[in-house]
């Protein structure tokens, strides 16, 4: 089974083809894990920052509580009632 040089000059440009075809498929599937890794990464990033912000609001809310507390209280009358009178 011997080639013919017609046959030769269809199938060398082929193989070269297939060559520059694999290579990008290998290409694809490290650039298709880097992508995969940098989207876990910022998905843990908004994750971390939604806790942050719930520790935040609740802290506020704690402090509006307390400041609310800390105005209802009069300057001059005291919070202890006597009913022995």
């Amino acid at each position: 089974m011997s080639l013919k040089l017609v046959e030769l000059q269809v199938a060398l440009p082929k193989t070269h083809e297939l060559g520059k075809w694999q290579e990008h498929m290998q290409q694809y599937g490290q650039l298709a894990q880097q992508q995969l890794a940098t989207e876990m990464k910022k998905q843990d990033e908004r994750i971390r920052q939604q806790v942050t912000k719930a520790e935040q609001s609740e802290r506020s809310k704690w402090k509006k509580q307390s400041e609310k507390k800390e105005k209802s209280k009069h300057p001059y009358k005291g919070t202890h009632i006597d009913f022995t009178g």
